[in-house]
């Protein structure tokens, strides 16, 4: 059977303490809570030992060969609700308040937190986004190939950008009702030419789970989804029981969150997609 490593948290305001903590990403070394009550992000190393926070809403730097004021933007209402770490490195912080995707450096904000305000790299999907701009986004996540995505459930479609915050395209137009959770894997496939890496982004409805290739060559190809009823019969529970709320894939194992169970199972589950 096994066994408890560590474990941390509890309802509160203290600095190990969460109210309502949504999401978490991990380069590794580090484990980065996303708590939306507590309007801030709290960084664990990998033993869950309590690092530092990030305790006010990050600003952009200033705009080079302009000499101005930083704004801190203390007490500035933020929601963090989405973390992910891209392969280079950066954090990208989903805030539901703005509206609007944070891009930091992780690193930078480690020490004297309570006394200096950390500056963002830059911020994108906000109100001046043009065609990249989120109405209500749910969840970011970042890919091996370089691209950010970002779920917009008003928007029924997933947002896509590069790495700097260009907004590429939207994908699941049509073909999504409520996107919230999102994960990435490495999928292998037999192909024409032989095996095949790819890299699949998973989008998650209420009622389904969908599919696409998350590479821009690929033309972020749509390639077909799982419904709550014929999961349900996989998982041998009732379809009512099954509201998906999130996704990851690992290897050869699903990892499927609904809003009761956590679910694992084989890759090869996929298959009943196609």
């Amino acid at each position: 059977m096994a066994k408890k490593i560590a474990n941390v948290g509890g309802f509160g305001i203290d600095r190990e303490a969460f109210d309502t903590p949504l999401d978490l990403t991990t380069d590794g070394l580090n484990i980065f809570v996303a708590d939306r009550g507590n309007q801030r992000v709290v960084q664990f190393d990998r033993n869950l030992n309590f690092v530092t926070l990030l305790q006010n809403r990050p600003t952009p730097l200033p705009t080079l060969g302009l000499a101005r004021e930083p704004n801190t933007s203390v007490g500035q209402l933020w929601r963090p609700i989405s973390l992910s770490i891209s392969g280079q490195g950066d954090l990208y912080i989903l805030d539901e308040a703005q509206r609007q995707v944070i891009r930091i450096n992780p690193l930078t904000f480690a020490a004297e937190i309570q006394q200096r305000q950390n500056p963002a790299q830059f911020q994108f999907g906000g109100f001046d986004a043009g065609a990249g701009n989120l109405i209500e986004p749910c969840h970011v996540q970042t890919s091996r190939s370089g691209k950010v995505f970002v779920s917009d459930a008003a928007a029924k479609a997933v947002f896509v950008y590069d790495l700097f915050g260009n907004f590429v395209t939207q994908i699941g137009k049509g073909l999504l009702n409520t996107p919230k959770g999102l994960g990435i894997g490495l999928v292998t496939e037999q192909t024409e030419s032989g095996k095949e890496i790819q890299e699949w982004l998973f989008a998650v409805d209420e009622s389904a789970l969908l599919m696409f290739r998350a590479e821009q060559q690929a033309g972020f190809q749509f390639l077909g989804k799982i419904t709550v009823e014929t999961l349900s019969q996989v998982l041998q529970a009732e379809p009512k029981q099954l509201k998906l709320v999130d996704v990851a894939l690992l290897g050869e194992t699903l990892y499927l969150l609904t809003e009761k169970a956590l679910y694992l199972l084989p890759r090869t589950v996929l298959k009943l997609a196609y």
